[in-house]
């Protein structure tokens, strides 16, 4: 499958959520890097709750399987 690339700015909204009351969150790509790994990473604000914060490789974001581009 071709990878998009992802965008400071884009939502993403979770598709399989870890807990249930989280179910639908977006989340807002606030930056972008890459990591002492080699990795590409996103880091990720909640929409609803700007103190939440996450990061997440560019592969794991966007391969379809825990979040969809909104």
């Amino acid at each position: 499958m071709l990878k998009e690339s992802v965008k400071r700015g884009e939502r993403y909204r979770e598709i399989h959520p870890r807990r249930a009351s989280a179910s639908g969150t977006e989340w807002i790509v606030e930056a972008l890097f890459r990591g002492t790994d080699g990795v590409r990473y996103a880091v990720l604000v909640c929409a609803s709750d700007l103190t939440q914060r996450k990061t997440l490789s560019i592969d794991a974001l966007s391969d379809g399987e825990g979040f969809e581009r909104v």
